[in-house]
């Protein structure tokens, strides 16, 4: 890998992708001088984050290029690094996805992920990012292409099967998210000194151990007793879960309620704020515009200019890893199984712990999951493939067998309904069908 390296970040205009990206630049010096190009269709938006980019090199001592461009194509020759999170009309489509599924009387949770909704997220999503995959295998065969759009495990799978890009690794925030909002508030320890092995498909992910870094203290046996006493309205079904089982599911109630059918019993069935969400979207794009004019009640840069305790995007140590040969352990890379998780098929993606440094990213070897374990990621792994060949092929066939096989369907009949209707409603984003 050339170093400095050349960054494409697709997808950089938004609210949240977007100043994760500038934030961990500012603290990863060991990318001192590199090429960044920010890519977005949204270009008022992305000027924004072009200004704001320049105003944050002005505060650090170390120093990045910074194109911003609508182009894709124009931004990915002789990139050594693609990142992408893209999505298309993120929460006006989400919001059908929920809706529809859920007035055929399908108990949902989220509909992002999984259930009907997840599924007609996927089939958008894959052919999005086939689309930018043959661009990349055209113009920069030997970038890494790190993937941060959901559903993830769907679109790496996809990007493997269908495009002829080299390395992909999916990159998903769910174990340390649950490090520093569940275990560290439960513990009162410091997030960062909490460590993990942590395995599955993505956003259905198992805690198989976690310890305390500073002393290697196994952490199960205190997290056992002090959750007894902790809000029992926090996190109920991944508890719950943990109860049955004995293994704590690393991704929140919200995420792993997609993939179990009584989730609803626990988490309900009211689904996301909507309308809140896209309030605070907007509120949070006058105050980056503010900031990147530096203009009063922006209230300055030092959001992104002090040192964090966890890392925004993830990609970021994956390269300051390799460009400086330091040996990195991620808390959870999804990458091709190949054995990874034996009892898993060897040809999918499987989240796990996966260690850097100048020859890459490698996924950390767990063995057998649980059995118990292994029977959810099994079903989760079959409705992935079928998901992925209805999105590329359009078969309605094949989509209303991925959606017979989900844990929330519950009605042929209703699953019929749902199809039926989705596919009028959202046929302009699905003309594979």
């Amino acid at each position: 890998m050339k170093l400095p390296p050349t960054i494409t970040v697709i997808g950089a205009a938004s609210t949240t992708f977007g100043p994760k990206v500038l934030s961990d630049l500012v603290n990863h010096p060991q990318l001192n001088g590199a090429t960044v190009r920010l890519v977005d269709i949204n270009a008022d938006r992305l000027q924004i984050y072009e200004r704001l980019a320049h105003r944050l090199c002005e505060n650090i001592e170390h120093g990045f290029t910074f194109e911003a461009t609508a182009d894709r194509r124009a931004a990915l020759s002789g990139s050594d690094y693609v990142l992408i999170a893209v999505d298309i009309r993120h929460y006006e489509l989400w919001q059908q996805d929920f809706a529809i599924p859920a007035r055929h009387g399908i108990r949902q949770v989220t509909g992002e992920l999984g259930g009907p909704g997840g599924m007609f997220h996927s089939l958008r999503q894959i052919p999005l990012h086939l689309e930018i995959a043959r661009d990349i295998a055209e113009l920069a065969p030997q970038a890494m292409v790190l993937v941060m759009s959901n559903p993830l495990n769907r679109i790496c799978l996809a990007m493997r099967r269908h495009s002829d890009v080299g390395q992909i690794v999916g990159l998903c925030h769910g174990v340390e998210i649950t490090h520093e909002f569940v275990f560290s508030e439960v513990l009162k320890i410091d997030g960062a000194d909490i460590g993990s092995t942590a395995a599955g498909t993505n956003h259905f992910t198992w805690i198989l151990d976690v310890w305390r870094q500073s002393t290697g203290e196994d952490l199960y046996p205190s997290l056992h007793e002090k959750l007894k006493g902790f809000d029992p309205k926090r996190e109920a079904l991944s508890r719950k879960l943990y109860e049955v089982y004995g293994y704590y599911p690393a991704c929140g109630d919200g995420h792993m309620g997609e993939y179990v059918p009584y989730a609803w019993e626990f988490v309900g069935i009211e689904g996301p704020p909507f309308e809140r969400m896209k309030k605070n979207e907007d509120a949070r794009w006058e105050r980056l515009d503010l900031l990147s004019r530096g203009e009063p009640g922006s209230d300055g840069l030092g959001e992104f200019l002090r040192p964090r305790s966890w890392v925004d995007t993830l990609a970021f140590p994956i390269m300051a890893s390799i460009a400086s040969n330091t040996l990195h352990r991620m808390p959870a890379v999804n990458m091709l199984n190949n054995g990874t998780i034996s009892n898993l098929p060897a040809d999918v993606f499987v989240e796990t712990p996966g260690i850097v440094d100048a020859s890459g990213v490698r996924p950390l070897h767990i063995g057998e999951l649980p059995k118990e374990l292994a029977a959810f990621n099994r079903r989760d792994v079959e409705q992935t493939e079928l998901t992925v060949e209805a999105a590329v092929t359009g078969d309605r066939r094949r989509l209303l067998q991925a959606m017979l096989l989900d844990p929330v369907v519950d009605s042929v009949a209703a699953a019929e309904r749902i199809t039926d209707e989705m596919l009028r409603a959202q046929k302009d984003f699905l003309p594979q069908f």
